[in-house]
């Protein structure tokens, strides 16, 4: 079963794929921007927002994992009848 946190780090993760994937797209040479055409600043542009949603997956991904280490330490006092 899929929970919601693995849904929403997938979607983090695949947002910058599908976007500089879809080349058609973005594939003109207006507007300029600077001089550069679209199709090379939209890339640049997406570096640093790669960078974030990336970030922000692993925040996530760091943040369930030690989540799920507490739900298994909290389950093993219960079954050993011991307090830490």
């Amino acid at each position: 079963m899929v929970k919601t946190i693995d849904a929403i780090i997938a979607v983090l993760l695949l947002i910058p794929l599908v976007a500089l994937l879809a080349i058609p797209m973005y594939n003109s040479i207006n507007p300029k921007l600077g001089g550069i055409s679209f199709f090379y600043w939209y890339q640049i542009l997406w570096m640093p927002l790669s960078a974030i949603l990336y970030y922000v997956a692993a925040v996530l991904w760091h943040g369930k994992e030690k989540n799920e280490e507490r739900k298994l330490k909290k389950s093993s006092r219960r079954k050993t009848g011991r307090r830490s």
